[in-house]
């Protein structure tokens, strides 16, 4: 009997329990975009279009652009397809960069003295490549409408400082890498 009596406790016990309703589970919140957000990128805008009246729409498309171009110029590099960089540089920096006689100065300039710049492709290899490889660049600087730096943001001491890894023009509608000639010491 108290077995029976024990197994119609049990039973009612657990039929209650089970017509109780379930609460439903909190949702989670909606993220917005918080106010510190919305000022860091405005302060990006600012930061990036201060010597050029350039509107935030175009900013946005610009900066996509060129965020994705060096995405694609990191997988170039990484199997290091000169034929596919080429595509991505402007004429003159071809050109300039083509030139015997720059190649030789800019030799000068390795750190190794037994590394030699004999054609752009070398140039590609032995400059472009390892000063590039593994940056992280997340703003652009605007010059002029057609001329954007891309740069990585360092946090120092004195402030944060920008690190040009690329320098793009607009060359007939297109964002092309320029590779800026030597400076004379």
């Amino acid at each position: 009997m108290k077995k029976l009596i024990f197994l119609l406790l049990l039973i009612s016990f657990t039929a209650c329990n089970s017509t109780k309703k379930q609460e439903p589970l909190p949702q989670e919140p909606v993220p917005q975009v918080s106010e510190p957000v919305q000022q860091s990128a405005d302060e990006e805008f600012n930061r990036s279009t201060a010597n050029v009246s350039i509107s935030k729409e175009e900013f946005i498309s610009d900066k996509s652009e060129i965020l994705r171009i060096i995405a694609s110029l990191s997988e170039i590099m990484t199997d290091y397809n000169f034929d596919g960089w080429l595509k991505y540089i402007d004429n003159e920096s071809v050109q300039y960069w083509s030139n015997p006689k720059n190649l030789k100065n800019a030799s000068k300039r390795l750190p190794y003295k037994n590394q030699a710049l004999n054609n752009i492709n070398d140039y590609f290899r032995l400059v472009f490549v390892p000063s590039r490889k593994g940056r992280s660049v997340e703003e652009i600087r605007y010059i002029s409408r057609d001329s954007v730096k891309a740069v990585e943001v360092r946090d120092e001491e004195d402030g944060p400082r920008d690190v040009v890894y690329y320098n793009f023009v607009k060359v007939n509608d297109k964002w092309m890498v320029k590779i800026p000639p030597l400076q004379s010491n």
